[in-house]
């Protein structure tokens, strides 16, 4: 990507970029959430799931984001040369660490959802956790700390590296270019996953995530930097 692309730019580009395996994946997703209410057999399949989210609670939420945005993202990055970085062992460790984290993050999250908007899947509550997820949550707090993240982990894992970038006008240059694609991948996902009840919301948010850490890792390695950290 030319060095002189605005972050609106990458971040389009980056949407555009992912715009077929993610209509793809929104619509295994509005699939899922079809055979779940209108199948009794997949229904009651997934109860199993229900019961392991319910019993073991955050746990399951973050060794789920463990594995799905963690482990297989990671040898995604060992099999395709194009999404391969320095030090993979180290990327498989941050990888672990921080999508575990987002998912101790997440399933709060959703536990404050339900308390705030109900968990009932009507369509008014629905539409208030999304917008309350797209724009309140997203923006102010997630896409900020991943973006940054990925930004530490592109400068090879350097604070020093990474803190010279957060000067003057940081949130448009390292946080814009995740928000855009963020925002056009996630908001149809979530209208999907909102409808689920809140125990199933925790397994389907980490098997989105998957290609969702993909695209971060992708955006950081195209956002334009001022300084890169020795390797």
């Amino acid at each position: 990507m030319p060095f002189g692309a605005t972050p609106w730019q990458i971040g389009v580009r980056a949407a555009r970029a992912n715009l077929v395996p993610g209509l793809v994946l929104q619509a295994a997703a509005a699939g899922f959430v079809a055979a779940y209410y209108f199948s009794p057999g997949f229904h009651a399949g997934l109860q199993i799931l229900v019961e392991w989210q319910t019993r073991y609670g955050i746990a399951f939420t973050v060794l789920m984001r463990m594995v799905f945005n963690g482990i297989v993202p990671a040898a995604f990055c060992v099999l395709v040369p194009g999404l391969r970085v320095r030090r993979p062992w180290a990327a498989l460790v941050f990888g672990m660490a921080w999508w575990g984290f987002m998912g101790a993050n997440t399933h709060l999250f959703y536990a404050l959802q339900a308390r705030l908007w109900g968990a009932d899947a009507s369509l008014a509550t629905v539409l208030l956790k999304t917008a309350t997820d797209m724009l309140v949550y997203s923006p102010f707090y997630a896409s900020p700390i991943v973006a940054v993240a990925h930004l530490w982990q592109d400068q090879n894992y350097s604070f020093h590296a990474t803190k010279l970038q957060l000067g003057k006008g940081w949130y448009r240059r390292i946080v814009l270019p995740n928000q855009v694609p963020g925002w056009t991948f996630w908001a149809p996902c979530l209208l999907v996953l909102y409808a689920l009840p809140t125990a199933l919301q925790m397994p389907m948010s980490a098997l989105l995530g998957c290609f969702w850490s993909l695209m971060c890792l992708q955006i950081a390695l195209r956002t334009p930097a001022q300084g890169r950290a020795v390797p």
